[in-house]
């Protein structure tokens, strides 16, 4: 038992979501509202000291981990990133319009979204929908995320002590796997999530 605490934080916006696009283990800047988002996080994470932050290795999540870090005007003891913790691979559809894709995806089974996919068969459905409508067969599943997850979650308490406070920057998809997951498989991490987008 290592318990300690991890503020799991989603990156701010970026240009590729504002343009209504899949974005995975694709890449793109954070927008000027994203930069103002990480500000607000910090604001909002001002008084806990952290001993550890760490982030995903793509660039939105390492840049709003590095803004917070700023703006608390905090070193911690460990400074990294956790290539687990990287969003969710959407495959063939990384890049193109999100709106459109999830039409297609949701139309044999008579929906119209992915939240009306989800609200039919769940998060871990909704995945399985998206993987097998991928022609290139490369879309993650829920079970290969949480996987990774796991393994990242493990990493984790090789490297923090009892007691200790985590920053994690992550993913809006790979965070709601995770609380999706923590309904019903309680994780020994305690999770503070603070939203910067959606």
């Amino acid at each position: 038992m290592n318990p300690f605490t991890v503020y799991l934080v989603r990156h701010g916006s970026t240009m590729l979501n504002g343009f209504d696009r899949m974005q995975g283990w694709i890449d793109s800047d954070l927008s000027e509202d994203g930069i103002q988002q990480a500000e607000q996080a910090a604001e909002k994470l001002a008084g806990i000291p952290f001993d550890r932050a760490f982030s995903s290795d793509l660039g939105r999540a390492v840049d709003t981990r590095d803004i917070i870090l700023n703006a608390l005007q905090q070193t911690p003891t460990e400074t990294r990133v956790l290539p687990e913790f990287r969003e969710v691979n959407f495959g063939f559809f990384e890049g193109l319009n999100s709106t459109d894709i999830w039409s297609g995806i949701a139309a044999p089974y008579g929906k119209h979204s992915q939240e009306d996919l989800i609200e039919l068969g769940g998060l871990a459905e909704t995945r399985k929908a998206m993987k097998a409508a991928d022609p290139s067969h490369t879309a993650e599943d829920y079970d290969e995320v949480m996987a990774r997850v796991k393994a990242g979650f493990q990493t984790l308490r090789e490297h923090c002590q009892p007691g200790e406070t985590v920053l994690l920057v992550s993913h809006g998809t790979l965070i709601r796997t995770i609380a999706d997951y923590l309904v019903s498989t309680p994780m020994i991490t305690t999770l503070k999530t603070v939203v910067l987008a959606s």
